[in-house]
C-alpha cells in the first residue's frame, strides 16, 4: 500500500516510511453497543406502554436512560472507524481517539516474535488476534485483538518485522555453479543423439569448408566421414 487512508494518522507517519498494512478493528466490537441500544429500546418501550399516565415522569427518566445509552452507543461507533493499526518498514503504530488522540507505537527492531490467535467465534467471523512479543521491558502495543482478514495482514506484518517478503525467491536458486560443462551436458544441450543432431545444429558448418573433419575427408566423397569430433571432456582428465 503507497499511503493510508487516515486522513488524522499520516501526520504520525515519519518521512520515508512505508505502510504496508493499514488495519481497523473487525466489526464485532460494535455488537456491544448494537445490543445495549436494542435492550434499552425494548425496556424503554415496555415500559412506556404499561405505565399509566401518573408516571409520566417515570417515564421521562427512562427516555432519557434510553437517549444516553444511544449517545453512547455512536459514540463507540466514532472511535471505532478512527481507531487504526498502521504497520510500516520501521513500525507499529496504534492510532486512537476522534477528538482525543493517542498514539501508541513499537519499534520494529525490538519485535522478538508475534504470536497469532483464533478463537473458534474468531475463524467463524473473520477475525484474529496478534500478540507482539519485544526485548526488554513490556511496550504500549503488544496485542491487537479483532483483527480482520487476520491471515493476509499476519503475512503483511511479519514480511516486515522479520525481512521476508512473501513470493520473493532466491535469485540463486536452481542456478548452475559449475565453471564448465561436460560433453554430455554440451550434447544435450545442442540436441545430438548418438554423435547426430536430431535436430537443426545452431550453427550449421557450410558445406565448402567443414569444420571437425577427419583427414580422409580429403581422399574420399564426404559420405566416408567418421563423423564429429567429441567436445573436449574435463571430467574424463
Amino acid at each position: 500500500m503507497e499511503e493510508v487512508a487516515h486522513r488524522g494518522l499520516r501526520r504520525y507517519l515519519l518521512p520515508g516510511e512505508t505502510p504496508v498494512a493499514e488495519i481497523r478493528h473487525h466489526a464485532i466490537v460494535l455488537l456491544k453497543p448494537a445490543l445495549a441500544v436494542v435492550g434499552a429500546t425494548v425496556v424503554a418501550g415496555w415500559l412506556d406502554v404499561s405505565t399509566s399516565d401518573s408516571g409520566s415522569q417515570v417515564l421521562s427518566f427512562v427516555w432519557l436512560v434510553w437517549l444516553a445509552v444511544v449517545l453512547w452507543a455512536l459514540w463507540q461507533w466514532v472511535e471505532w472507524r478512527h481507531t487504526r493499526v498502521v504497520a510500516t518498514d520501521k513500525r507499529v503504530v496504534l492510532f486512537e481517539g476522534w477528538i482525543n488522540h493517542k498514539v501508541s507505537m513499537m519499534p520494529l527492531k525490538k519485535v522478538t516474535d508475534m504470536g497469532y490467535e483464533r478463537s473458534l467465534v474468531g475463524r467463524l467471523l473473520g477475525y484474529g488476534t496478534f500478540i507482539l512479543e519485544s526485548a526488554g521491558q513490556d511496550q504500549a502495543l503488544s496485542r491487537i485483538a479483532f483483527v480482520p482478514d487476520p491471515d493476509e495482514n499476519y503475512r503483511a506484518i511479519c514480511s516486515v518485522v522479520f525481512g521476508v517478503v512473501p513470493g520473493e525467491e532466491d535469485e540463486d536458486e536452481g542456478g548452475d555453479d559449475r565453471a564448465w560443462e561436460t560433453s554430455q551436458d554440451y550434447a544435450t544441450r545442442l540436441g545430438v543423439v548418438d554423435g547426430r543432431y536430431v535436430g537443426t545444429p545452431p550453427h550449421p558448418a557450410p558445406h565448402h569448408q567443414p569444420i571437425y573433419r577427419s583427414s580422409d575427408l580429403v581422399r574420399r566423397t564426404r559420405d566416408d566421414d567418421t563423423g564429429e569430433l567429441p567436445p573436449y571432456d574435463p571430467d574424463a582428465y
